[in-house]
């Protein structure tokens, strides 16, 4: 397996399944042989919801993102060409094809759990919209293999300190992997004759201080070992935090929206409050008035009934 299968394998399982199957991905790949491929695999970085949403509207929905990559392509040549026209004609039709992905999105996001807020559809369009400007950008968003969002501003090439990551390697992960394979490896493949010599040499000539070399070796080897185990287990803390991190900023997006719509619908009843206050002000104000008109009824027909009784 190569490094495309493996990311390719990764990037369309559920966020919170991804650490656990990368690193036994990437374990099986190392007892296999394939220790470069393993150590680029472990430094595949989690999706955040976004970019997870991100992938899988493109798996999906391939043709439809192929639309309107291929329709950006022509933005970008009548932007080249100062054809107003025909950029005023594409726009309408860049803003047609991006709402259909996004309610496609919204879909994706219901059937696979996740709650499509607010924020998680517009940091899907933003990735839309950095693929619709460049090319470079359109590529990282086809392969689904986004580990993070794409930004873009303006309409021009995504800068290379930018935000777009097709995979998010980290290249210092990347370097310290492979360096590790190349320091184990002399040691599991070195060929027979190349010990037996130094082996011959001190059975001829023993060295005092050979046996305090082999433990110095020995010893370092252990703290080798020892140092790659606690690089493998801070960085899964970094992917386990970094995921942390990601949900709780989904979750305080929720709260927020949830506070806004509390406090909409706090300042609507408030309202409502005031306007029935009124209301009831107002029909106090009729009863008062319907007594005074009854009682002056009453006083009326007394007033009539004793005048009938005068006159029988």
């Amino acid at each position: 397996m190569n490094l495309d299968d493996a990311a390719d394998e990764l990037y369309a399982l559920p966020p919170e399944e991804f650490v656990e199957a990368r690193n036994t991905l990437a374990k099986r790949l190392k007892g296999e042989g394939a220790g470069d491929v393993a150590a680029r695999v472990k430094a595949l970085r989690k999706p955040t919801v976004a970019a997870w949403l991100t992938n899988q509207l493109v798996r999906r929905h391939r043709d439809e993102v192929a639309a309107l990559m291929e329709l950006g392509g022509r933005m970008r040549k009548a932007m080249s060409a100062m054809d107003g026209t025909a950029l005023r004609e594409l726009t309408a039709e860049r803003k047609k094809q991006v709402d259909a992905l996004l309610k496609a999105a919204r879909k994706v996001a219901k059937d696979g759990g996740q709650r499509a807020s607010v924020e998680l559809i517009e940091a899907v369009a933003s990735s839309l919209d950095a693929a619709i400007a460049d090319p470079r950008a359109a590529e990282l968003l086809q392969a689904a293999q986004l580990s993070h969002g794409l930004e873009h501003v303006g309409f021009g090439a995504v800068e290379d300190d930018g935000e777009a990551e097709v995979i998010s390697l980290s290249e210092a992960r990347v370097a310290r992997g492979q360096r590790l394979e190349t320091t184990r490896r002399p040691r599991a493949t070195a060929p027979a004759e190349e010990t037996a010599e130094p082996v011959a040499e001190e059975a001829e000539a023993p060295d005092e201080t050979a046996g305090e070399g082999d433990d110095e070796l020995a010893g370092a080897e252990r703290e080798l070992e020892e140092a790659e185990a606690a690089v493998d287990a801070a960085e899964e803390q970094v992917d386990d935090a970094e995921a942390a991190l990601d949900d709780q900023r989904q979750r305080l997006a929720q709260a927020q929206e949830t506070v806004e719509r509390l406090t909409e619908e706090l300042a609507a009843a408030r309202r409502e409050l005031e306007q029935a206050r009124d209301d009831v002000e107002s029909a106090e104000d009729d009863v008062e008035a319907a007594r005074k008109a009854s009682e002056a009824a009453r006083r009326r027909r007394r007033e009539a009934k004793q005048q009938l009784s005068r006159l029988s």
